[in-house]
């Protein structure tokens, strides 16, 4: 039901991309000319500014950080450093009330003033809407398939780009509810479908604690007490879009479920999609041939390998994350 974490990391990418990935890794560590930009700005932004240096670099949070104006502030994730230290440009935060503004141009060029709540603590706002990380995918006039819809960023990005018609899942209750507040905040609720589910290869359910405050990169695993969260596989997901519509866009971000809800589809479920974005968090290898063998050109990012922050659900996990990018020839 869940997926099993094999040892992805050494037999799920090339041997290429292990090395260059370590070798980059050590490299990024050991230039100091790198460090110095971000050391400088929190120099002038915290009077505590090696500490709170120190605790971004190894990623020791919370952060208890004092502004230069003798304001105290704690820094909860690497989100909301970012937000501090100036490096999301291009929207306003409230990161007291957890609220993002920001503008986005739709489909015919119209700016779009959105507000985003959670999203100084969760999402992806940045890489959504400011470097456009879904760009490869032409969702106008289309239906998009979003798993893994998170705050409901990614599901309001594809109905502002022309999407017909977005069914998104998300699996955390309170991810959920805040995913259907921005999607109805923001008046995207005739385009965006939203069900409290998650994916998986085969039809189940899970239980998960409803109180549970999930980041973006949490795993989804079984709770012991909590409620029943339906488990959906592609063909179900699928029974909602009409089946003469074979050129539907599947959006994948959701902590390793991508393997077993990919690999378990069959030849007819994935032919139905025209386009395909997995953000893989294991390795890529049997996602690339899995895809490549049913009929799809398949182009992948580098792996980045990083340790997952230790949490109650995770423990100590190894992320090798990357995209891979599939078109139906």
């Amino acid at each position: 039901m869940i997926v099993m974490f094999m040892d992805f990391q050494k037999r799920n990418i090339s041997f290429t991309d292990l090395i260059l990935n370590y070798f980059s890794y050590f490299k990024l560590r050991l230039n100091i000319f790198k460090k110095i930009p971000t050391f400088l700005v929190y120099r002038r932004l915290y009077r505590n500014y090696f500490t709170v240096y120190k605790s971004v670099s190894w990623k020791r949070y919370p952060i208890e950080a004092i502004m230069r104006n003798g304001d105290p502030v704690v820094l909860r994730n690497s989100l909301e450093a970012q937000m501090y230290d100036g490096r999301h440009k291009g929207y306003e935060c409230d990161i007291t009330n957890d609220i993002v503004t920001l503008s986005a141009l739709n489909s015919d060029r119209k700016k779009i003033n959105l507000t985003i709540y959670g999203g100084t603590s969760n999402g992806d706002i940045k890489g959504i809407f400011v470097d456009n990380i879904y760009q490869h995918l032409p969702v106008k006039n289309k239906n998009v398939i979003d798993i893994g819809a998170n705050i409901g960023d990614s599901a309001i990005y594809f109905a502002i780009n022309g999407a017909t018609k977005v069914i998104s899942l998300e699996p955390f209750p309170k991810n959920y509810e805040l995913a259907e507040k921005n999607i109805k905040l923001n008046n995207f609720s005739d385009h965006v479908t939203l069900l409290l589910a998650g994916c998986s290869g085969n039809r189940n359910e899970i239980t998960i604690d409803p109180d549970f405050i999930s980041g973006n990169s949490t795993i989804l695993k079984e709770f012991k007490i909590g409620i029943k969260v339906p488990l959906m596989t592609l063909e179900d997901i699928l029974k909602g879009i009409s089946h003469s519509d074979n050129s539907i866009i599947l959006k994948m971000d959701c902590e390793g479920c991508e393997y077993e809800t990919i690999i378990s589809a069959n030849e007819n479920t994935l032919q139905r999609f025209s386009h395909i974005m997995i953000e893989y968090h294991f390795g890529y290898k049997n996602l690339k041939e899995k895809l490549e063998k049913n009929g799809f050109k398949v182009s992948i990012t580098r792996p980045h390998i990083y340790w997952y922050s230790p949490d109650e659900l995770q423990g100590n996990t190894k992320f090798v994350e990357g995209y891979i990018i599939a078109e139906r020839r």
